[in-house]
């Protein structure tokens, strides 16, 4: 570059002349590709202000260098990095930092800030404290939740929401504190997992060996499984608080002593028929029938134990079993339509 010629021409000259004069004017006839070899070599050692910003800048190159492979562990065919990027919502525009822990990052990252960043993004306008039915189904979308699925109910559950299609600031917090879960990826993998198990009536997940709930973002966990793990424990009574959640939720105010009947099918259809076959008789039933307007919380508890007793050719049926009169009607619709 012109300003290390500058300074380099004396440089040169001036070492010519500890040996001859002579050297000294031949170097003057030098050809400007061989000054410009030797301003550069001779720069490098003998120039007395160096830049600093060059050396500082490699330093910090090769150190950003070295911590980027100390910080980027394989995860699953993917660097922990992509992970957190890929799950973790920006706050205020800013990418969400990519913090590290003994030496690795973490690959599913909480924090209350990060959680409240998700539920701005579905709050409503006019009432930022509250997740409403619009901000709700564009949430459920994103969580590749379907409506007519079991999925919504689920979600609704693990913030322990009291309004369908509602979730407050406070229950948002409150549940993803519990999850550890900052992101709406974290959420559908959570709602997920409990559908397999008490839905679809999967095995459970196998533990990680690693796993650890007090120190969760040492694990590949991408949320904290403890609630998880205790529903895997007793599967059955897990199911019975979700259903008996599920008639609370549907009530159209918290006096009501019964929910309206359509809703009750609705989710009879999405709750127990993938399970229990018989449910779509029953559901059939009840369509058929003006004169059920409302199911109470009676109705409600005995269907799930008249599921798990009678089978669908109505074996196990007794009828001095004191089932709710709709249920013995129920049988008698059957056993006439088979005939």
């Amino acid at each position: 570059m012109p300003p290390k010629r500058k300074r380099a021409e004396p440089t040169v000259a001036s070492t010519s002349t500890r040996s001859t004069r002579s050297s000294t004017r031949k170097a003057g006839t030098t050809s400007a590709t061989q000054i410009s070899n030797a301003a550069e070599a001779n720069s490098q050692d003998l120039d007395p202000e160096p830049p600093v910003k060059k050396p500082r800048a490699k330093a910090a190159t090769s150190k950003a260098a070295t911590t980027k492979t100390k910080a980027a562990p394989k995860v699953k065919g993917k660097t922990a990095e992509a992970n957190v990027s890929e799950d973790l919502p920006s706050v205020n525009g800013t990418a969400t930092p990519k913090s590290t822990l003994s030496g690795s990052i973490a690959a599913n990252e909480y924090s209350p800030a990060l959680a409240l960043a998700t539920f701005g993004k579905y709050a409503d306008e006019d009432s930022p404290e509250v997740i409403g039915p619009e901000g709700f189904s564009r949430l459920c979308e994103d969580a590749d939740a379907s409506l007519e699925g079991p999925l919504p109910l689920i979600i609704a559950w693990l913030m322990d929401a009291g309004e369908m299609a509602k979730i407050t600031k406070e229950e948002w917090t409150k549940g993803t504190s519990k999850l550890q879960i900052a992101s709406i990826s974290q959420l559908a993998v959570a709602a997920s997992d409990l559908d397999k198990l008490l839905i679809q009536n999967l095995p459970p997940l196998k533990k990680s060996a690693t796993a650890s709930p007090s120190k969760r973002n040492l694990t590949d966990e991408p949320y904290d499984r403890t609630a998880y793990w205790n529903h895997a424990a007793d599967s059955k009574a897990a199911f019975k608080s979700l259903y008996s959640y599920c008639f609370t939720l549907a009530k159209s105010s918290p006096a009501s002593r019964s929910i309206e009947k359509d809703t009750a099918t609705a989710f009879w259809t999405v709750l127990l028929a993938p399970q229990y076959p018989i449910v779509t008789d029953i559901v059939e039933f009840v369509n058929e029938k003006p004169n059920y307007k409302g199911i109470n919380k009676d109705v409600w508890s005995m269907i799930l134990d008249f599921c798990h007793t009678v089978k669908p050719d109505l074996s196990g049926y007794e009828a001095d079993g004191a089932w709710p009169s709709m249920l013995d009607e129920f049988v008698q619709w059957k056993k006439e339509k088979s005939a």
